[in-house]
């Protein structure tokens, strides 16, 4: 069995070389990896323009504070650049539109009163380049935009869209597989279970944390496998032949736990199987060669729903983020301080307890919550992380000080939010 850190170095050293580039519609980017760097076609502004609604101006024409200009016109944004201010006059100028020529500040429009149809009185002294976007301050053309390995969120995508990068050069997504394994197991729509069947859950949890890396990844459920050999072997082989496979259940010690030996069967090289973490202990990790000479890397989660979406989340994520071609990932942790009145008991196994997270002007505060173990996934819904209990004897005691780390996609927002995956 090995430690967190141990299984951790494992994951890391097993990820492949980065996939390969292909370019993608730059509306289906989001989530994906850019492959390449990304270049500005062109300065951004590409010219001088306004920034916000007003009065055109040579700004020492203003020095008086109440000054008295013809109106030559008015420049819309989208309007081709070339006007020309003229001595003694103004060009009525919208937000994003061109700076006339010899114009050098804009007075906005509050700072002004029409004296006529072609006259305005201006009441402010105007300095040289107030309310000016110049060319090229946001970027010169041919300068990197977004850097090879850059993660494409939505202010990413913008940029992208900004400099016409469409399509997008992004690494290829895996293609994942999730199998739920179980007999006790019935699907989400249907009749009511019978006695000792439960409706499948982790199949759509696996789903959603996948999709929450990546909505364009591409994910196949491949439904329910019985535990028993030959069911279980057919959905194996239609799973292996993906790049990652994801199954729940069957990884255990009883007697129907069929999964380790029948991948094992299949060619699958195990190199992770138990790790000395509570919940998620007999997590299996390890690769097969496809038929068509690629990888398909294997990991069977507990089939306990907390279990999986915890092991999901401290495995499977970093290691599908950096299969995506981003750095291999460290978890977000936060130090805080553990609330309410309940202590913690150490144990031999490191602890990942769903928890709740808040910031208070003493900094972090945590609490466990009331959950009733592994199968309870209501009692976890809405955590904010995970809290550490380290290996050891005793308890941890309210007060203490304990990390957290920070689940993706949880309604705390703070410092380990910063960033998403790299």
């Amino acid at each position: 069995m090995l430690t967190y850190a141990e299984a951790m170095l494992v994951l890391r050293s097993s990820v492949p070389p980065p996939p390969a580039q292909r370019m993608r519609p730059l509306a289906q980017s989001l989530d994906c990896v850019l492959a390449r760097d990304v270049l500005a076609e062109m300065d951004l502004p590409p010219f001088e323009k306004s920034s916000m609604d007003g009065w055109a101006v040579r700004a020492d024409s203003t020095h008086t504070g109440e000054t008295r200009l013809r109106v030559a016109g008015r420049i819309l944004a989208g309007d081709a650049p070339g006007a020309v201010l003229a001595e003694g006059s103004t060009w009525k100028i919208m937000t994003g539109a061109p700076l006339p020529v010899g114009a050098n500040a804009v007075v906005m429009v509050e700072k002004s009163s029409l004296q006529t149809d072609d006259a305005v009185l201006l009441h402010e002294i105007a300095r040289p380049g107030q309310n000016v976007c110049h060319q090229g301050e946001d970027l010169r053309e041919g300068e990197v935009v977004l850097r090879r390995g850059t993660h494409i969120d939505a202010c990413a995508l913008a940029v992208l869209a900004s400099v016409g990068a469409d399509p997008v050069p992004v690494h290829t997504l895996p293609r994942v597989a999730v199998i739920p394994t179980g007999d006790e197991l019935v699907s989400t729509h249907g009749p009511k279970p019978l006695p000792g069947q439960i409706r499948e859950s982790n199949g759509a949890l696996l789903e959603a944390q996948l999709r929450s890396l990546c909505v364009a990844l591409t994910v196949v459920r491949c439904g329910i496998a019985r535990d028993e050999q030959s069911a279980l072997l057919q959905h194996l082989d239609v799973g292996l032949g993906h790049d990652v496979l994801l199954l729940s259940g069957g990884v255990s010690m009883g007697d129907a736990d069929l999964v380790p030996l029948l991948l094992r069967e299949r060619g699958m090289e195990v190199l992770i199987e138990k790790v000395a973490i509570k919940p998620g202990k007999p997590m299996l990790f390890g690769r097969v060669r496809r038929s068509d000479g690629g990888l398909c890397h294997v990991f069977g989660l507990p089939g306990n729903p907390v279990s999986t979406l915890v092991t999901f989340e401290i495995f499977v994520r970093p290691f599908l983020l950096a299969l995506m071609g981003l750095e291999f990932p460290e978890p977000r942790r936060v130090h805080a301080r553990l609330g309410g009145t309940r202590a913690l008991k150490r144990i031999p196994r490191l602890q990942h307890v769903p928890c709740s997270l808040r910031s208070t002007p003493q900094g972090f505060e945590t609490e466990p919550l009331a959950w009733h173990g592994s199968a309870d996934l209501r009692g976890v819904l809405g955590a904010d992380g995970l809290m550490l209990i380290d290996i050891g004897e005793g308890q941890v005691e309210p007060g203490a000080a304990v990390e957290v780390h920070v689940l993706d996609g949880a309604a705390f927002r703070g410092p380990a939010r910063a960033s998403r995956g790299a």
